[in-house]
């Protein structure tokens, strides 16, 4: 009976110390392609601003491509956020949206403006 007890006690005693190990969480390793594709967004997004320093916006015309621009990343966030819609589709809207909005971007902007805003996508790919 001595020896069934003594097992017993080693045998809660392990156990017990074995629940009390202390996990570290595995690091997860940054995938270089991950890190490529956000730079490139950065530096896509200082390259969209200078572009629009460069047409001499009125404060209408900035206040008009504000809301445009609130409203389309609304539209964008529904598009992507719909379960019931599959990838094709999803792009396919997306695409539509980028359409929109750049016939709408055009509608406020003059002339002059459209030239310089073209010329300068033409040289930031």
């Amino acid at each position: 009976m001595k020896i069934q007890g003594i097992i017993s006690v080693l045998l809660l005693t392990t156990l017990t110390s074995s629940a009390q190990i202390e996990r570290k969480p595995v690091a997860i390793k940054e995938d270089s392609a991950v890190a490529v594709v956000e730079t490139d967004n950065k530096v896509d997004k200082q390259s969209r601003r200078e572009r629009m320093k460069n047409l001499d916006l009125t404060r209408e015309q900035r206040a008009k491509l504000k809301e445009l621009m609130q409203a389309n990343k609304v539209a964008k966030e529904a598009i992507e956020n719909n379960t019931q819609l599959s990838d094709q589709e999803k792009k396919k809207q997306l695409r539509d949206l980028q359409r929109q909005q750049a016939q709408k971007i055009q509608a406020i902007l003059t002339p002059e403006q459209i030239e310089k805003f073209k010329a300068g996508q033409q040289n930031n790919p």
